[in-house]
């Protein structure tokens, strides 16, 4: 009877058991599944070739496009994304693109194009790579306003296709201004010439360059956190602020430390010209007692 009990116990804490790791497993599950393609990478697809374009109808945007690699905030541009078959045969099937974006997300939708002929909007889209041999994607947008560098998805397309999923393209671009870009440029300079000042301080101790050289970390921190509040101007002011002072700190440890490099060759010379005396006082010294003997 006791064995029965303890098998019967046995059994039910088992059960317990599963019954608690499925319920933990689960949420976990749904959890992946809700990641959707951003959950794992996705090989690219080997059956379809692409090609994008940027564009942008102001010309002060599409500088900053060329210069940057980056959109300007609030400009307007014109993205197209011309898709064709390759490596296609029958037994793959119809196939279905997903398209995501920042702006779709928000409401603004792409065009699509098969073979020439405007279709309008369809996500996912159903595509026939036996017919339909060229599918362009338009998308025309503003870019946000941003006050730091904000990185957006342009446009990401999925296709899924009988033999499983494969990205076909993933367009990513910076969305940024001149004054952002300015202020980050110099708040690297301020970076590097800090790190200079470091090193030519880092065996020695001048105050004066010390003084310049915390003024300018103090400066540094302030431009950083200028730039994380979205205030560019004043990010670059403090940047330039950290740079000069930065630049005194090189100035004084290097001045101070050839002062100390040509007071050391002072002093070498001095004793070389001592040791100079002192060789011809005992050549003049032994001069004279040869002298005095002959």
């Amino acid at each position: 009877m006791l064995n029965v009990r303890h098998f019967g116990f046995s059994v039910l804490l088992v059960f317990c058991v599963s019954a608690l790791l499925f319920a933990v497993s689960v949420p976990a599950a749904v959890s992946t599944a809700q990641l959707g393609d951003g959950g794992s990478e996705l090989l690219l697809t080997p059956f379809l070739e692409n090609k994008s374009l940027i564009s942008c109808p102001d010309k002060s945007a599409q500088e900053f496009l060329n210069s940057y690699g980056m959109l300007k905030n609030g400009s307007e541009f014109t993205l197209k994304v011309i898709l064709t078959p390759t490596n296609y045969s029958k037994e793959i099937g119809k196939t279905e693109l997903y398209l995501y974006s920042y702006f779709i997300d928000r409401g603004i939708e792409p065009s699509i194009w098969v073979n020439g002929e405007n279709i309008g909007y369809h996500n996912p889209f159903e595509m026939d790579p036996e017919t339909d041999k060229k599918v362009e994607v338009i998308l025309s947008a503003k870019a946000p306003e941003v006050s730091v560098r904000t990185p957006i998805t342009l446009l990401k397309i999925v296709q899924e296709a009988s033999r499983g999923k494969y990205l076909v393209v993933d367009i990513e671009k910076n969305v940024s201004s001149p004054p952002i870009e300015e202020a980050l440029k110099k708040i690297e300079e301020a970076k590097a010439e800090i790190e200079k000042a470091k090193k030519l301080l880092s065996n020695e101790t001048i105050e004066e360059a010390s003084t310049y050289l915390e003024t300018a970390e103090l400066h540094l921190q302030r431009a950083e956190s200028e730039y994380r509040a979205g205030r560019p101007e004043k990010a670059l002011e403090e940047a330039r602020n950290a740079t000069e002072n930065a630049m005194l700190a090189c100035e004084k440890a290097s001045a101070a430390r050839g002062f100390a490099g040509m007071l050391k060759l002072v002093a070498l010379a001095v004793v070389v010209v001592v040791v100079v005396i002192a060789v011809l006082l005992l050549l003049l010294k032994r001069q004279r007692e040869r002298g005095k003997l002959g």
